[in-house]
């Protein structure tokens, strides 16, 4: 049992207590029931990371998610309709004046009894849903006290936020004076003994306390003079120079909550009725749980106390008043557009909120992330954590672990029922700086300003993006996450809304029968979604009963407020515009989750279907299933180390914790060239056009031609998926997910956020990934996880401030032995002891490269193995990984090449410099052997998605090349055309001399695994 109804039984006690009167709460003659109008319940049991498809699970209509979502929306299936002239019906002005004030006695006194009895939606008139009309109402939706629990909480969270002050934020007062008064000079660390305790700190920060302690033992026995801080000491230390600490915050034992906000003065938990305190000791009044939550403004503080931290902070504001002059160029009309966009700062939102001044140079701006994780796989271990990102760092620097804010960790073991509770700590420091403003001092420029945190985006995957924004969620009738006008559609006695584009045409269901959607129409300019929101927002808080409510829930999709209306509205993006898309989960587990369901034929079948009609689902063939299983296992020796985990046999891993790289790898990847001859050929074009718009999206710079193919290239494929998979059919609406309207946005978001590589998950999944990696006490994880988080916090902010106690800090790892070529391009070993001669071929082909020199010239070279590209892969040479067993090695020596323009792929055979004279810089260069262009029917006939060479590597395709026209390491996986052409659907060229065919396969995302400073590092010699 959970929800308002226990809160308000909590309430009623606690009122009664203070009146010195008793309540008998006589629950055995009681029939509970789950209250209507309660928290969006949108569980997702199974979070182990990247184990599968986390952001929709499953939307199949007997999913467990499906089932509980399900709820709040059962009685809204046959009710009386409803027009626009009844959606203020009944209301009066009476409720927004002479307001008694809000306190935690009667934050549930209101009326949600279900007078309005049942509603019918048969007869759903959905033509009004887009005109309800509030303009008379004078207040904000926070303004108003809600007659509904669940709106009221959220209210009150908001409203506390728009007061927030520092005075009242819970800081210590020494704490608070610092931060007031921040130190203006660089940090001293010059004293010996400080350094050398630090030093050992640093170096044993994973360790335990006693591996320190040991150290320490040790060098006083070799010089007992030598006063090293102890390692409690040292700990002390290291949060008063960074002046970074946390403040615990008491939670329900059970994870239901915080006892913050309306809930602070409650002495035990009214979801589940676990007390706050310790029972054994009631005096002292212990907490018998706490979460610690790291605050913001020190973090940031450290982080420009160096001149090159400073620095490095002004990206953002160089960054954005270049796009503004491109867009805005003097003495012209305005442009209004970018020709490319390259970061978040050339979308319009923030290009706009610059432009209109709400973030000024000397604020910081920052993107907060959200998501939860299972710990342990076989036992409940729900944590959630959250962290701040700074935007006002270049992309190759603010996705680093050491230049992240971790903020909170909320342990489990059950996932909190009122996300926004534990939020609010932080969230209250925030608000406090934003209202007040944050002292800064600028090492660089050497003064000291006021600063204010602009929040820019919120990301989180599906789940938690509900629980955050307020809204419904994506199987609602406007599920939609960005808040786009089209509506769902429902099966007959369905529950469940599928946003498909296409009207089906063997049913006429009221509400679920409007035209087709143009998913290449304009989209809504984000003034209009924000207005749009308000009004709903509003519409939904003036609900007078609990019927109303969710009748109105229904209309809007909206449950509640986000907790972001609590942040000053001077420095945040709008709502709904601060929650942009998360294409990792989009992308890597729900659109491929669907695809290989639908394939494999393991997609519910509606009772009026026949499954045996679907012609698409190829894998219910077991001996093709297991046929391809085993083609996707023997890829792996042609898959570079740096395209990370290879994909497993999907026949056998698929339901075991199949990872979200494995999915890219095996769709976008694999898929098109393996599965060509296999999916009948509509759908397998189907395929390479979503590959095609997929691969595009990912890139980390996307021209504005770019962005206009990607939106139609994504319009073609959600138009003939629907028509293709779909078919119109009323018992297969349930094939359009949530996801496959997601892509219709993915365009529209680029000019607006910019690149949606951005603004993913990937760094959150890192950060909670590498976090997790630290836990040694797994006898209490979540206060040992926290600990961490707290000294990670702390840690890098001391590095900040003294850069040279990370030698590595922003300089590129150079192995021993290793030779720098400049533009982040360098040979590593193993390499020739001494010089060699080359082969007949090979002199050919450098005497083409140096054309001036004599006849008597004997061309010899020093052959070095392998050459670090820029992106951080490590590209191999056949000199080297030939010497491997085939199954022992993951090809890394194939490469695509671009020179003026014009792209080649090539293996490469070994990397050398060359020079005629003594005195002359040596040329940088690479022995290749080039593949042949790739099939030019085949190539058209996927989009430019297979692309089919053929290897060459005799002497007459060998060419030297200047090592930096190297761009990428790729896969050339072997495949075969034989099945395209006896099933009589082929369109690809003849293979010369029936040699083996190789594909194309360049990493997907590669760039995002470069943004967060991931560099391919190997041990060979």
């Amino acid at each position: 049992m959970w929800g308002p109804y226990l809160w308000k039984r909590e309430m009623q006690k606690q009122h009664a207590a203070k009146e010195g009167g008793y309540e008998r709460l006589d629950t055995e003659n009681e029939t509970e029931q789950e209250p209507q109008g309660g928290a969006e319940r949108i569980e997702d049991d199974d979070m182990y990371r990247l184990s599968g498809p986390v952001d929709e699970l499953d939307a199949d209509p007997g999913s467990q998610l499906a089932q509980e979502q399900a709820e709040h929306e059962d009685e809204l299936i046959n009710e009386e309709g409803f027009t626009s002239e009844d959606l203020f019906a009944g209301e009066t002005s009476d409720m927004l004046i002479n307001e008694e004030e809000f306190t935690s006695e009667n934050i549930f006194a209101g009326d949600t009894s279900d007078e309005a009895g049942d509603i019918d939606m048969d007869d759903e008139d959905t033509t009004t849903i887009f005109e309800v009309n509030v303009t008379d109402v004078p207040l904000q939706p926070e303004d108003i006290k809600s007659q509904i629990n669940e709106v009221e909480i959220s209210n009150e969270f908001i409203r506390r936020l728009r007061n927030a002050t520092l005075a009242t934020s819970g800081i210590p007062e020494k704490d608070l004076d610092r931060l007031l008064n921040p130190p203006q000079a660089p940090l001293d660390i010059s004293d010996p003994i400080l350094r050398l305790s630090l030093d050992i700190y640093l170096a044993v920060d994973r360790s335990s306390n006693q591996t320190y302690n040991d150290i320490r033992d040790a060098l006083l026995r070799y010089n007992q003079s030598i006063e090293i801080y102890t390692h409690d000491t040292i700990k002390n230390k290291v949060k008063e120079l960074t002046g970074v600490y946390s403040l615990p915050t008491d939670q329900c034992v059970n994870t239901c909550l915080a006892f913050t906000g309306p809930f602070e003065t409650m002495d035990k938990c009214p979801v589940c009725g676990e007390a706050r305190y310790d029972p054994l000791k009631p005096e002292k009044k212990i907490p018998r749980c706490v979460f610690h939550t790291i605050l913001l403004g020190p973090q940031v503080q450290a982080s420009r106390r160096t001149k090159q931290g400073a620095q490095e902070a002004q990206y953002r504001a160089e960054v954005t008043a270049k796009a503004l002059e491109e867009m805005l160029p003097p003495g012209t009309d305005p442009k209004g557009f970018l020709n490319q966009y390259g970061d978040v700062h050339h979308g319009t939102d923030i290009l706009e909120a610059t432009y209109s001044g709400n973030i000024s140079d000397k604020d910081f701006a920052v993107m907060f992330s959200v998501d939860g994780a299972q710990l342990y796989r076989n036992k409940a271990s729900d944590c959630w954590m959250y962290m701040w990102t700074s935007l006002d760092l270049a992309p190759d620097l603010r996705y680093k672990k050491n230049r992240s804010f971790p903020v909170a960790i909320i342990g489990g073991p059950s996932k909190p029922k009122y996300l926004d509770s534990f939020l609010y700590p932080g969230f209250y420091h925030v608000a406090a700086l934003q209202n007040e403003g944050l002292p800064m001092w600028d090492a660089w420029m050497d003064i000291t300003y006021i600063s204010h945190p602009f929040t820019v985006f919120a990301t989180a995957d599906g789940p938690a993006m509900a629980l955050i924004s307020g809204l419904v969620g994506h199987n609602g009738a406007q599920g939609c996450r960005f808040v786009c006008k089209q509506r769902g559609r429902r099966k007959e006695n369905g529950t469940h809304y599928y946003p498909a584009a296409l009207r089906p045409i063997d049913f006429d269901l009221p509400g679920s029968n409007h035209d087709d959607y143009d998913l290449n129409a304009i989209p809504e300019k984000f003034s209009e979604i924000t207005a749009r929101y308000n009004q709903h927002l509003i519409y939904l808080s003036l609900s007078p009963t609990t019927t109303e409510y969710n009748k109105r829930r229904f209309i809007t999709g909206i449950s509640r407020p986000s907790i972001f209306s609590g942040l000053n509205p001077r420095y945040r993006l709008p709502i709904p515009i601060i929650f942009p898309g998360d294409l990792m989960h989009l992308a890597c587990l729900n659109i491929t989750d669907l695809m290989t369901s639908l394939w494999r034929g393991t997609l519910s079948c509606d009772p009026s279907d026949d499954i045996t009609t679907w012609n698409f689902a190829v894998f219910r063939d077991p001996i093709l299933w297991a046929t391809h299983g085993h083609e996707v296992v023997m890829a792996t020796p042609y898959l570079p180390g740096s395209f990370d985990r290879p994909p497993r046999n999907p026949v056998e891993k698929i339901n075991s914790g199949y990872k979200a790289i494995e999915f890219m790898n095996w769709v976008y990847g694999l898929a098109p060239a393996l599965l060509y001859g296999i999916l009948p050929f509509h759908y397998w074009r189907n395929l390479c056009r979503l590959v095609q718009g997929i691969r595009l999206i990912h890139q980390r710079t996307i021209t504005s031609d770019q962005l206009k193919l990607i939106k139609v290239v994504l319009a073609e494929f959600i138009h003939n998926f629907e028509l293709l998979y779909y078919q119109r059919k009323s018992s297969r609406i349930h094939f359009c997910r949530p996801s496959l309207h997601a892509l219709s946005h993915l365009a529209d978001q680029v000019s607006r956020v910019g690149p949606p590589i951005y603004t993913t998950q990937f760094p959150m999944e890192r950060f909670i990934g590498d976090l997790g990696s630290e836990i040694k006490q797994h006898s209490n994880p979540y206060a040992n996880l926290s600990q961490r988080a707290v000294s990670r916090a702390q840690i890098n902010a001391l590095k900040a401030m003294v850069p040279d106690l990370d030698p590595t800090r922003g300089l590129p790892y150079l192995p021993y032995g290793s030779k720098d070529l400049g533009d982040g391009y360098v040979l590593l070993r193993a390499k020739d002891d001494k010089f060699r001669d080359v082969s007949p071929g090979e002199a050919v082909v450098m005497r083409r490269l140096f054309p001036n020199a004599t006849v008597d010239w004997n061309p010899q070279v020093r052959r070095w193995a392998r050459l670090r590209l820029p992106n951080g892969q490590v590209a191999r040479s056949w000199w080297k990984e030939s010497l491997k067993a085939h199954n022992k090695v993951r090809m890394a020596r194939n490469v695509k090449i671009v020179q003026s323009e014009h792209v080649y792929f090539a293996e490469v055979q070994y990397y050398f410099q060359a020079r005629l004279k003594r005195d002359e810089e040596p040329h940088q260069l690479a022995m290749v052997a080039l593949f042949s262009d790739p099939d030019a029917l085949l190539a058209r006939a996927s989009y430019g998605v297979v692309l089919s060479c053929v290897r060459r590597v005799d002497e007459h395709h060998l060419v030297a090349i200047n090592v930096k026209d190297i761009k990428s390491v790729v896969a050339m996986v072997p495949h075969t055309v034989d099945r395209a052409f006896n099933a009589g659907e082929y369109y690809h060229g003849e293979s010369p001399e029936g040699r083996q065919r190789y594909f194309v396969f360049e990493k997907l995302g590669l760039e995002v695994s470069a943004l967060a400073g991931v560099i391919e590092i190997t041990d060979d010699n």
